[in-house]
């Protein structure tokens, strides 16, 4: 053990420049797979109004009465059969545009009180469906038909399926570049191998020296990159804070996962390059 970690140091230090490289390849993309981790539990509940029905609000003409106004929102309900529609009364209605327009408030009162159109609201899964009623000559207006739920739910969801993309395939990336930095220190050192199997060592201490080269880049990656997962998750906390929304937050066994994979990965690709070789060296 003690051979392997000094053939190892005595490895990165010949190779300091190559080391940066890898342990800066490992971590960026483990801090960004760590980030959106933390983005991707936060935004579930944004996620999951992608496919919430939204209400949209429908004006019906004022000189329908309560019959043809109930035969309307029947036909409706028949030819729609995944919408649900209301009508909201003429209090509720009232309060509402009491609260939204206050200066309503003299012409929605007394005895020369304006006459106001019937709103119903229809509750559907495809919002923008809702705007076919603008045909009929009973409607006169329909609401808006996009949901700024539906439109918070989509862009989450895009945003974590994008960031994770990356960060698979920067992972890959820096598997790939790890084997084959151990592939070309496995060519240099090919002599040293070669006498090391004629003299009886073992593959284990063959390999070794390359594996603690590859783990140690490996280790320092998932430290640095739970730091830099912990500051990406604190500047997105801030902005959210800025505007009114719950801060997301930085699980606090993450930088175990980070570092966990920052070590399993460069092993595995050092242990398949060097079977790999052994295997071409037994062949030949």
């Amino acid at each position: 053990m003690a051979h392997a970690l000094e053939e190892g140091l005595a490895l990165l230090r010949r190779r300091g420049t190559v080391s940066a490289v890898l342990a800066l390849s490992l971590a960026v993309p483990l801090s960004l797979a760590g980030f959106t981790t933390s983005l991707g539990l936060w935004s579930r509940p944004f996620v999951a109004l992608e496919n919430k029905a939204s209400v949209v609000r429908v004006l019906l003409h004022p000189r329908m009465d309560a019959g043809q106004r109930r035969n309307w929102i029947n036909e409706q309900a028949r030819l729609h059969q995944d919408w649900t529609l209301s009508e909201v009364d003429r209090e509720a209605l009232e309060e509402r545009l009491k609260v939204w327009f206050p200066y309503l408030e003299d012409l929605l009162e007394g005895e020369n009180a304006i006459e106001l159109p019937t709103l119903v609201e229809v509750k559907a899964g495809v919002p923008e469906e809702v705007s076919v009623l603008t045909e009929g000559p009973a409607v006169i207006a329909v609401g808006p038909t996009s949901s700024i739920d539906r439109v918070l739910g989509l862009v989450a969801r895009t945003a974590t399926w994008l960031l994770g993309c990356i960060s698979a395939i920067l992972l890959a990336s820096a598997f790939s570049l790890v084997a084959t930095w151990i592939h070309l220190e496995v060519y240099r050192h090919a002599d040293e191998i070669t006498i090391m199997r004629l003299v009886g060592a073992t593959e284990s201490a063959i390999r070794s020296p390359f594996v603690v080269a590859a783990l140690i880049p490996g280790i320092c990656a998932g430290f640095a990159a739970s730091v830099g997962t912990w500051y990406l998750v604190r500047m997105v906390a801030v902005a959210a804070e800025a505007v009114g929304l719950s801060p997301p937050a930085f699980p606090v066994w993450l930088p175990a996962v980070e570092i966990g994979i920052g070590v399993i990965l460069p092993v595995v690709a050092a242990l398949l390059t060097m079977a790999r070789h052994a295997r071409v060296g037994d062949a030949e």
